[in-house]
């Protein structure tokens, strides 16, 4: 054996050491790509301007050498100076970083300190051109990650439950919601966006009118008649006691008149329109077939919406008794003021941050009144004593924030539990379970990633991580636009019609390719979202509008042919099992027969008891003739 020197393993063990450091270190560094859109819309007022640019950067994590090329045009002004700037985010301003030369295109790179590197990494870093025209800048643009080019790769597949539609109501325009009333047997109350609520008896399917709000709601199509919108009657609730005291709540898109109550539109714009929740009466409500009284109307609360579009929409009544008022941030895009509407009006009315994050507006937040109190400012409703802002910054109307368009939220019947699908941007759908004082992301971020609003170009998602606030709620379970466009929130399923699917979050999309394509999903175990398999048709093959549940828990599918507040193509549809199918699988079999010997005889429990097909308490011979007759 050959004798070491003193002190060579110690060398050894030193270099191994070195060694190993920079290898990881050279694991780790990386080129990160970066992009940069230059527009007016990104100044703080922005600039209405027809300069714009565009660049990109790279960033090399071991050297931290940062790299750019960019390019503009169409300057008002000449240009008199252009500059790096940060930290700072969106539409805020910081000290300068590196001084840019003059003119177009302008290509460099210079070492940064590692301060730097990690403000740029953050997405705070942006450039500035000014102008003699506009000196504190003409264009900006932020220096932000490359785009995710396929955000979601998992694909939504079948889930094992199998269902069948079947019709309950036609001759509807545009349903979107679907409730029952306290004390009413057998009935759904259905909202039609074009101002009718429906009363529908599910014994025969007939509708009856309960409330016609039509005069009161805004022109519908937003491009003219028969055209897209998302104003309208959005949503109704009944009051826990209704069967005694007769009253009902509605959301509509009314035309701007009245003063608001609250609005984030700067002095010398007008409101697209706004939103209304109003109180009504029913003199009778134990009469399944009473109506309410058109001339009820009280006004709880109005609220500016400073675009057409993410109304939000859906209120419904928590197991505390108040009422919750789902919000949308006000329309347009990205939740950030800049660039102009379809009516080509400027978008104003987000600010710098956004509604979403702005907890000093109502807007992009799901709020929680009590209709029976008066202390709020207009002394028409009350003010919970224990929502999450009272005596403290921030509305205290406000229960959770930070949504982009909460088109639907609803409570599980069961626990209590409160569901918000969150309309997404332009990639990702989410499902949120909602609690007080949460703050759910919106515009920082789009379902699990960070959100790049990208100035007056699209506004995309990147995983890099980004400098956002402490406390972001991520969602329960997303998925991105290769699989549909819109999410449509629904139930927690709670009937006996279909025990495999008790205690699952039944919702949908709009439309994959706004074609009459919708799709109807659960959640599975896991929080995974899974398509229904659906009997007897390969896909759904309408717009998906919204969903409704009865006061047994049943759910309902609420679609049209057109996916606009136009026609008399829309119907309610009731999810069941196809007859026979105790297992659910899609086909009445051996299966069924050996899962209804097994079970025969009284239900102890009607809600968990599959092989009770006909719903009597029972299983017996019925049941077991209706696998029979449907068999395969």
């Amino acid at each position: 054996m050959t004798a070491s020197k003193p002190g060579s393993h110690g060398a050894a063990a030193s270099l191994l050491s070195v060694w190993a450091t920079l290898t990881a270190i050279g694991a780790s560094a990386e080129t990160v790509d970066f992009t940069i859109t230059i527009d007016g819309s990104q100044l703080n007022p922005p600039v209405d301007t027809a300069g714009s640019g565009s660049g990109t950067a790279t960033l090399d994590t071991s050297t931290n050498l940062f790299s750019w090329e960019i390019t503009f045009n169409g300057l008002e002004g000449t240009q008199t100076a252009a500059h790096f700037h940060g930290a700072a985010p969106y539409c805020n301003v910081a000290g300068v970083q590196i001084v840019l030369p003059l003119g177009s295109p302008i290509m460099g790179s210079e070492t940064l300190t590692a301060q730097q590197a990690a403000d740029v990494l953050a997405g705070l870093w942006y450039i500035n051109i000014h102008s003699d025209l506009h000196p504190p800048g003409e264009i900006r643009g932020q220096v932000m990650p490359a785009p995710l080019t396929n955000p979601r790769a998992d694909l939504i597949g079948h889930g094992d439950v199998h269902v069948q539609l079947e019709t309950v109501a036609t001759g509807l325009t545009a349903p979107n919601w679907g409730t029952s009333a306290p004390g009413v047997d057998n009935r759904l109350f259905v909202t039609d966006q074009s101002g009718m609520l429906w009363n529908i008896n599910l014994d025969n399917g007939v509708k009856s009118v309960f409330l016609d709000v039509s005069a009161r709601i805004v022109e519908l199509g937003i491009f003219g008649e028969g055209t897209f919108d998302e104003r309208g009657l959005l949503g109704v609730a009944f009051h826990p006691d209704y069967a005694t005291n007769g009253l009902l709540y509605t959301y509509i898109s009314e035309p701007t008149g009245g003063a608001a109550d609250f609005s984030t539109m700067p002095e010398g714009f007008t409101a697209n329109h706004q939103t209304v929740i109003l109180e009504w009466q029913v003199a009778n409500p134990a009469d399944p077939d009473a109506v309410a009284d058109p001339d009820s109307a009280r006004e709880l609360v109005r609220i500016d919406q400073p675009q057409f579009n993410h109304n939000g929409g859906a209120i419904s009544f928590g197991a505390d008794g108040m009422l919750y008022i789902a919000l949308g941030d006000g329309g347009d895009a990205d939740d950030e003021d800049g660039g102009f509407d379809p009516f080509s009006q400027p978008v104003v009315g987000h600010g710098c941050m956004g509604n979403g994050q702005n907890i000093e507006s109502a807007l992009g937040s799901v709020l929680r009144i009590d209709p029976n109190g008066s202390n709020s400012a207009n002394g028409q409703y009350g003010l919970p004593a224990d929502n999450p802002f009272v005596g403290m910054d921030g509305l205290d109307e406000i229960f959770a924030y930070g949504f982009r368009n909460p088109f639907r939220i609803s409570f599980d019947p069961l626990t209590g539990e409160l569901y918000v699908a969150d309309v997404g941007q332009n990639h990702i759908e989410e499902i949120h379970t909602v609690t007080a004082g949460g703050n759910y992301g919106w515009n920082y971020k789009e379902g699990s990633f960070f959100f790049v609003r990208n100035g007056a170009g699209g506004g995309y998602v990147t995983d890099r991580p980004l400098s956002v606030p402490d406390g972001l709620i991520d969602p329960i379970a997303e998925y991105d636009h290769d699989e549909g466009l819109a999410i449509v929130g629904g139930f927690v399923y709670r009937g006996s019609l279909i025990p495999q699917l008790a205690g699952r979050y039944v919702h949908g999309d709009f439309a994959r390719t706004f074609n009459n394509d919708g799709r109807l999903f659960y959640l599975d175990a896991g929080d995974e979202i899974v398509e229904f398999p659906l009997v007897g048709q390969p896909e759904f093959g309408m717009s998906l509008l919204g969903f409704g549940q009865d006061a047994q828990g049943e759910v309902y599918v609420m679609s049209n042919m057109t996916g606009t507040p136009f026609g008399d193509s829309g119907v309610v549809l009731r999810l069941r099992r196809k007859g026979g199918d105790v297992d659910a699988n899609g086909v009445a079999d051996i299966d069924d027969i050996f899962a209804i010997l097994g079970q025969w005889g009284p239900c102890p429990d009607p809600n968990d008891c599959p092989g009770d097909l006909n719903a009597d308490g029972v299983v017996d011979i019925d049941d077991l003739f209706l696998v029979l007759q449907n068999w395969g």
